[in-house]
């Protein structure tokens, strides 16, 4: 960054950023939006193993943003001072091997990756648990349902193909639904397959922009995941599934878990796009 105001790109990463993290208190300037070193702060929640992990990450970006790499400063009551000293260390020797290109996003997806292992290696510490002992649960391969929404898709077909191509890669199932401008993505599988598609969602390349060049998804929301018990929930592949109507959106949401998903969280998505209409 450069003169008196921040650049288009860190503009838009901002921009981005407040349309992700939109929940009550979850995006905060720290600083004057258009001020040469913009600090912010981004406050958001992580399922861990046996409980929800609050963490606030406050970010700093300097004049040479993005070549160079932000200052972080981490803080958790959830977690020890060791797990907070390693997890900013890990980030900012992260962010020191990305390209020089916005990546607030990229760090704050490399976090949620790896906030579960810091907190696992503070648990060896203090319970000297053997590594081999893991559960499945504990190793990521318990199932889990998770719901996203997007919010507009400029190159369908492309975008399309690439989910398709994801979940198939990633033995997911589930489905992605279109109902006039709502989409929604219902994903069946591993915590870890599925933690690994929303990665991949954030961090690729999947649609293009106004001037109909290639973009990463900045206006995805995970609206919803939990693990589920065997057979709580039915979703034998992954489908693609145009619903002309709210009550065809409603019958793909058929028994007692996916019928609370849908009352709990589609429901209000739906009484927001009216409103807007």
């Amino acid at each position: 960054m450069a003169g008196s105001e921040i650049s288009e790109e860190v503009a838009d990463e901002l921009q981005a950023l407040q349309a992700i993290y939109c929940g009550d208190g979850e995006f905060c300037m720290l600083s004057d939006p258009d001020a040469r070193v913009p600090m912010f702060c981004v406050s958001t929640k992580y399922r861990g193993r046996h409980d929800t992990i609050s963490i606030s990450a406050s970010f700093t970006l300097p004049e040479g943003y993005p070549r160079m790499v932000p200052k972080i400063s981490l803080s958790s009551e959830s977690l020890s001072r060791g797990a907070i000293s390693r997890l900013k260390e890990g980030i900012s020797s992260h962010a020191r091997t990305l390209p020089e290109a916005p990546m607030v996003l990229q760090l704050m997806t490399w976090l949620e990756e790896n906030i579960t292992e810091i907190l696992d290696q503070d648990l060896a510490e203090v319970c000297d648990t053997p590594k081999e002992s893991l559960s499945k649960e504990e190793d990521g391969e318990d199932l889990w349902l998770a719901l996203l929404h997007l919010d507009h898709m400029r190159a369908r077909g492309k975008y399309v193909k690439t989910i398709v191509k994801w979940t198939k890669e990633l033995s997911l199932t589930g489905r992605l639904l279109f109902q006039e401008r709502l989409i929604l993505i219902l994903l069946l599988g591993s915590m870890k397959n599925i933690k690994d598609y929303i990665t991949r969602q954030r961090t690729r390349s999947v649609d293009v922009d106004s001037a109909g060049r290639s973009c990463k998804e900045r206006m995805m929301t995970v609206l919803w995941e939990e693990r589920l018990q065997e057979g709580t929930v039915s979703l034998a592949q992954f489908e693609v599934a145009e619903c002309r109507t709210v009550e065809q959106l409603k019958d793909q949401f058929t028994g007692a878990v996916l019928e609370r998903v849908y009352s709990e969280h589609v429901c209000t998505l739906l009484q927001k796009q009216s409103i807007r209409t």
